[in-house]
């Protein structure tokens, strides 16, 4: 499937023009906008975990493909007990689970299958445990994903709600830390409702140890709400290698809420790490050398100088 840089451009001109050239790189290390106007050789960025395409006159752009009505989630069986068989657009989910639930592996998921509808996914990665290997195993393209990790929690929602205000995403994954300080719930009620308002899919992410009105503050604005358990380790013979994990759909404004479905999440092989962490090496390769024949690469990474 082709898409057009267009939006993505868009995005990264916003994010530059509200939080400067710190906040944007392209792939070879060159702030967005500046690197063929001056005609300078600039360090590559090493370690950038967002990349996605930029028009490029040697190379095909590749056009748009609008995100349709309904995203799977990556599960049919949580699909088929959400009513309208994934999320509908304009969903706005809070994944609850503690540690090594699934709510990360089911959040990968979701943001493959809305790539592969053709939208431009960010991730907000506030406590900066975002793993691009495990993403790539999960399915993610990593080009087509913008990872912004922020200096602090109010600096990113401000960078996610730039994202929301250009129109060039169709889904925004939210990764809260642990400890979130209350003091944030009118910042993500306006998250959730801007979301709502611009047309895009928004996935929090939400640990059980957040204030308890973080909690009451993202259960009342959001339209859907999973609390994930780990249920029992899945063997194949002495080794683990995957959960089961009990997916409970506590809130739902676009079907039937109450319902429960155990998922097998299996983990990944080495080997399966081995092969997406090679596609990430070449990707970088890639986006480094202009011989290669790929459309430059983008990167969000951390806006603090």
């Amino acid at each position: 499937m082709e898409r057009s840089s267009e939006p993505l451009s868009s995005a990264l001109a916003t994010l530059q023009t509200r939080w400067g050239s710190a906040a944007v790189r392209l792939g070879n290390g060159n702030p967005v906008g500046t690197a063929a106007a001056a005609g300078r050789e600039v360090p590559a960025v090493h370690g950038s975990l967002a990349l996605a395409a930029l028009p490029d006159s040697h190379h095909g752009v590749p056009q748009p493909t609008p995100g349709g009505p309904v995203i799977s989630t990556g599960f049919p069986a949580l699909d088929a007990v959400l009513g309208p068989s994934g999320l509908p657009i304009e969903a706005s989910v809070v994944v609850r689970g503690g540690p090594s639930s699934g709510k990360t592996t089911l959040a990968l998921r979701c943001v493959a299958e809305a790539q592969a509808d053709g939208d431009i996914v960010a991730w907000l990665d506030l406590g900066r445990v975002f793993d691009p290997v495990e993403a790539a195993g999960r399915g993610v393209d990593l080009r087509w994903l913008l990872v912004v990790r922020p200096a602090d929690v109010l600096e990113g929602l401000a960078l996610a709600g730039a994202l929301l205000a250009g129109r060039s995403i169709g889904l925004l994954v939210v990764d809260l830390p642990p400890r979130l300080r209350s003091r944030l719930d009118d910042q993500l009620r306006r998250l959730v409702a801007h979301a709502r308002r611009v047309g895009a899919r928004l996935i929090v992410l939400e640990p059980p140890s957040v204030a308890g009105s973080v909690q009451a503050a993202l259960a009342g604005s959001t339209g859907l709400r999973l609390e994930l358990e780990r249920q029992a380790w899945l063997h194949l013979g002495r080794d683990v290698v995957g959960q089961r994990t009990a997916v409970a759909v506590a809130k739902n404004r676009y079907g039937p809420p109450g319902r429960r479905v155990d998922l097998d999440i299996h983990y990944l092989a080495d080997g399966e790490r081995a092969l997406a962490a090679h596609r990430l090496a070449s990707s970088g390769r890639e986006a480094a050398d202009p011989t290669i024949g790929t459309v430059p690469r983008a990167a969000v990474t951390d806006p603090s100088p």
